[in-house]
């Protein structure tokens, strides 16, 4: 029994698509559907319907898919308002499916149709996934004809108070017919989650994959392990498990597969990250992965502390000059790449801790033959390593990285951190993915995206995927964590405030990384704009919103995920649709925002209050984006259904 909203549908803000307003955008009747379609058309007609009963007949695609859909359709109509007892005008939905589904989720066609009838809804695609997309543009065109307050739950007893009171029941399709063609923009839409900072229960996950389906987000980037914990079931390295929290916080077998499942009945795919060669304290648990391991969970010789060793504790990393350490882990890689299903693999390679690999006896040897004295390798005053350490660690990553690789079964395509081809220069096969996340850190840091770019015209041919730290990760807005905030008690670094920042809906939302700006700036501080992207935009095949866990729990995911999420999902599917991200209408946008959000909260959702209740019928904002001026912000009352 959850309990239902006040559908801000009914309430939200009409009055901003009046004759005299002028919006560059077509007008979504009653802010129904997000994200917004590529086209569509609407009429003037409300068609009542019943979730309940209306008949589904599907030809074609994954018929145990598709009933699992429709049976979330109705769910999810029924957690917003109580139901009619009688039939819909609307007795019928026609779902065919044409084509023969991929068995690689990475090539299947999210395209659809859907139309609207006085008697019926009438559904095409291509493939199953298509399918999946259009029936969650039916249920948000199912809207209920009067809502429920917030304090009335959606079950028997509440229903029938509500009926003595007078509470008009039952679901309208309004602004009927329609007819809507959509595809999204971005092959590639996600949510980057971590589950080693701190566990996540399956049924977290799980609920997460609803929230992205019912956005049509498509990628669980699963960052399962990092350097605090490996909890999840090795049976090449059984003692991994031992650097879970806890034996209750491991992931079996069993529930790796339940999560892939769960995805793929939503059309979501799931991308494991099993990190190397940094972030590698948690390999140090197994007795025969500990001996390849670097710096475990130590700093500095003579400090306490875990800086210069690593960005964050606890710190350890692989080391990569050991010629056993590549095999060693490539057992994990087999192991892994056989248990994900996915086409795609993530490999990490992100963020080489140098002072570390600088304590390598085998690694000092190859980039300074029989020197003893740290100080010729590694400048700890200036925290710099010498230019023959820096030459070396690209040829000595190189190999290790080739081996490594070797272990993925053929046709798996490697996804990697920036870093590995940027900060330490390897080269790995075309056709590898590059995940950007550092923004305008400093000079050899920013710019990322554009220099895969550049690699590109060079021949490299990587695709990419954008997670700008500046605009998608979401996890931040918290505070520091270290409990000493890293650089003394009581202080507060500019790297502290930095990877703090809260990234507001509105910033999520009018990125693109084929088109903004901030992806090629001119100076260190991001305010030196120069122009967007330059070169074949096509390699950039999407973004990852990422939520980081050292703050981040099952308590408190979904106020930081949603529905903020949902802001670079409508950004990533609906990309054709904005010439100028930076021009984006807000007061077009929140309203369906809002909705959007109120279906998430009746579904039993923490996500994110957005404005106050006040400002769904009254003016919180100044004209925007071609709205003449005065025109107040809901300064008519809108009409009911």
């Amino acid at each position: 029994m959850q309990l239902s909203v006040i559908l801000a549908a009914t309430t939200l803000v009409a009055s901003v698509f009046a004759a005299d307003a002028v919006s560059p955008l077509k007008a979504v009747p009653h802010n129904l559907l997000w994200p917004r379609p590529q086209q569509f058309t609407s009429g003037s007609t409300d068609y009542s319907i019943n979730p309940a009963t209306v008949k589904f007949t599907v030809s074609g695609g994954n018929a145990d898919v598709l009933a699992k859909a429709q049976a979330r359709y109705v769910a999810n109509a029924l957690a917003l308002s109580c139901n009619a007892a009688a039939d819909g005008a609307i007795t019928s939905v026609t779902v065919s499916v044409t084509g023969t589904d991929p068995s690689d989720l990475a090539q299947a066609d999210e395209s659809y149709s859907l139309s609207t009838s006085a008697t019926g809804v009438t559904i095409t695609a291509a493939h199953t996934v298509g399918a999946l997309r259009a029936i969650e543009t039916l249920g948000q065109l199912t809207a209920p004809v009067q809502k429920l307050p917030f304090h009335v739950k959606t079950d028997a007893a509440g229903c029938a108070t509500a009926a003595a009171a007078g509470f008009n029941a039952g679901f309208v399709i309004p602004s009927g017919p329609w007819t809507i063609s959509d595809k999204p923009s971005y092959s590639y839409r996600g949510v980057s989650l971590d589950t080693s900072r701190n566990y996540i229960p399956v049924s977290g996950i799980q609920k997460t994959l609803d929230a992205m389906a019912s956005t049509k987000l498509n990628v669980l980037h699963w960052h399962i392990v990092d350097a605090t914990s490996f909890p999840v079931v090795s049976t090449s390295y059984p003692d991994l498990a031992t650097s879970a929290y806890s034996p209750l916080a491991v992931y079996s077998y069993d529930d790796v597969k339940a999560v892939i499942a769960y995805a793929a009945d939503r059309g979501i795919r799931v991308i494991p990250e099993f990190d190397t060669p940094a972030h590698a304290n948690a390999y140090s648990f197994s007795k025969g992965l500990a001996p390849y391991v670097l710096c475990v969970n130590g700093g500095a010789a003579g400090t306490t502390s875990f800086w210069p060793t690593c960005p964050e504790p606890p710190c350890g990393n692989v080391n990569i000059a050991d010629p056993g350490a590549a095999p060693a882990f490539g057992a994990l890689v087999k192991e892994y790449s056989a248990l994900f299903t996915d086409s795609v693999f993530h490999m990490g390679g992100d963020e080489i801790e140098r002072f570390c690999l600088g304590t390598s006896k085998e690694y000092v040897n190859l980039a300074h033959p029989g020197v003893t004295d740290f100080n010729t390798v590694f400048n700890a005053s200036t925290n710099t390593p010498s230019a023959t350490f820096e030459k070396q660690l690209t040829a000595t990553y190189q190999v290790y990285a080739d081996t490594i690789r070797k272990a993925l079964p053929t046709g798996k395509v490697a996804q990697y951190w920036e870093d590995i081809v940027l900060s330490e220069g390897v080269t790995v096969p075309a056709g590898s993915i590059i995940q950007v996340w550092n923004s305008w850190d400093n000079k050899a840091q920013k710019n990322s995206l554009q220099k895969v770019l550049d690699l590109n015209a060079k021949g490299a041919g990587y695709k990419i995927v954008d997670t700008n730290n500046d605009y998608y990760y979401l996890d931040g807005g918290s505070g520091a964590w270290l409990t000493d905030r890293g650089f003394g008690p009581g202080g507060d670094s500019w790297k502290e405030n930095y990877w703090t920042k809260y990234k507001t809906w509105e910033r999520v939302y009018t990125h693109d990384p084929r088109l903004s700006r901030q992806e090629n700036t001119t100076d260190t501080d991001g305010t030196g704009l120069a122009s967007p992207p330059k070169g074949d935009l096509s390699a950039i095949i999407g973004a990852s919103a990422a939520i980081w866990g050292e703050r981040i729990d099952s308590s408190n995911l979904d106020v930081k995920l949603w529905p903020r999420a949902a802001a670079a999902a409508e950004a990533l599917w609906s990309a054709d649709s904005f010439p100028d991200p930076t021009a984006k209408d807000f007061f077009e946008a929140l309203p369906r925002l809002q909705v959007f959000r109120d279906r998430l909260i009746s579904r039993g959702y923490g996500a994110e209050a957005l404005q106050p209740t006040w400002c769904r019928t009254e003016q919180c904002g100044a004209a925007f984006s071609g709205y003449p001026a005065g025109l107040a912000y809901g300064n008519q009352k809108p009409t009911a259904w």
